[in-house]
């Protein structure tokens, strides 16, 4: 759990950050683990001093550095009968690797962030940000080498840095990209993932995979850690930008462009779409975003929003809403049927996925944060 430090930035000086740092990596963990999920191997890592972003705006958010948040790294998982403890508003982030579905509770990510998990052959950690309300899924391989993730106790614009435990280099989330460290600037492989709630996620995959209330901590997760965050304009931690012609906790779904070149380099790139924009059922949005034909397809009732390239197997398609299908919810001019994660479960294209775009959903103070000349999409 985070720790609201609403102190002036001023007052957190380069030298302390980079003291705090370089204690936490030469004592090979500032605790150890006593729960029995999180990984408690001790490691000495590498000190590096450049930081690909304004290190004002990277902030001790919790005590303890390292692994002050526990990620689950032995995830259990049950069954949707099984999973009586969810309510039907509940948000969780769901993903499907192969022929496993799976899904994780905003609930428990509230209290533990990251979840390293195996779905089918794929080395994947789930991570979420409950002070930017962002959600993610990455490839634990990198340069070849399986690590497994951890919170590192340090936030940029008030959003998680996870550290890899392999080199303990330091990933800034929602730039998806390393912002210090050995990996020094590489970007992250993702996977396609949806945020929605509970009820559309079991009506969609009723096979799925829920991850267990039973993580091996000890933790209320019938409670919310951080009050009434959600509902006010409170900021934890401070930003390096900062825009409030909107609610700054407003959801909003988000593609990003970071592979640019020119003078704004360093803060990419973003295009945002309100809930409100598919506030008639199962919407199809086609738009025209950093060069790209893009399809987007939500629900404000439903409570989602998914976009992909508007192309499959190199061709353009057409894509509109389909009812009685389920999990089939669009459907293309030849007939093939698609579910909300692209898949074509029906038709001539199946076994065909539409390519995900770099794209999640994030609080608007956030989206302000990292991209300062966001662009909102307008009808």
């Amino acid at each position: 759990m985070y720790i609201n430090k609403k102190i002036p930035v001023l007052y957190f000086t380069a030298a302390i950050l980079f003291a705090q740092i370089f204690f936490t990596r030469c004592s090979s963990r500032s605790q150890a683990n006593t729960e029995s999920n999180t990984e408690d191997t001790v490691k000495e890592y590498k000190y590096y001093a450049d930081w690909a972003v304004n290190t004002e705006y990277v902030l001790p958010g919790c005590e303890g550095g390292y692994d002050c948040i526990k990620s689950i790294d032995k995830p259990k998982f049950i069954s949707i009968k099984e999973a009586t403890l969810l309510q039907d508003d509940d948000i969780v982030v769901g993903i499907k690797i192969g022929n496993v579905t799976r899904c994780y509770p905003h609930r428990i990510l509230n209290w533990h962030e990251i979840v390293n998990d195996k779905i089918a052959d794929e080395k994947v950690a789930i991570n979420y940000c409950p002070l930017t309300g962002s959600a993610m899924a990455w490839n634990r391989i990198i340069n070849g080498k399986e690590t497994t993730f951890g919170v590192s106790g340090l936030l940029f614009n008030s959003n998680v840095i996870p550290y890899d435990r392999e080199t303990g280099s330091h990933w800034s989330q929602m730039k998806q990209q390393c912002i210090n460290g050995a990996f020094y600037k590489q970007v992250v492989k993702n996977y396609n993932v949806i945020e929605t709630t509970w009820k559309t996620w079991k009506k969609l995959y009723p096979e799925s995979e829920v991850l267990s209330f039973e993580t091996g901590f000890t933790r209320d997760y019938n409670e919310y850690p951080y009050f009434d965050y959600m509902e006010n304009e409170d900021i934890f931690f401070e930003t390096e930008f900062d825009n409030d012609s909107l609610f700054q906790k407003e959801r909003l779904f988000g593609i990003i462009n970071n592979n640019l070149s020119g003078k704004n380099d360093e803060l990419g790139q973003a295009k945002c779409y309100f809930f409100n924009n598919f506030k008639h059922g199962i919407t199809v949005i086609n738009d025209s975003v950093f060069g790209k034909n893009i399809v987007l397809i939500g629900s404000l009732q439903d409570d989602f929003i998914v976009a992909y390239e508007n192309n499959i197997n190199g061709n353009k398609i057409t894509l509109k809403p389909i009812i009685g299908k389920l999990p089939a919810i669009v459907t293309d001019e030849a007939g093939n049927l698609f579910d909300v994660l692209g898949n074509c479960i029906e038709g001539n294209l199946k076994g065909s996925q539409l390519k995900s775009v770099d794209g999640f959903i994030a609080y608007w103070f956030a989206w302000a944060a990292f991209y300062p000349e966001v662009e909102l999409y307008k009808k």
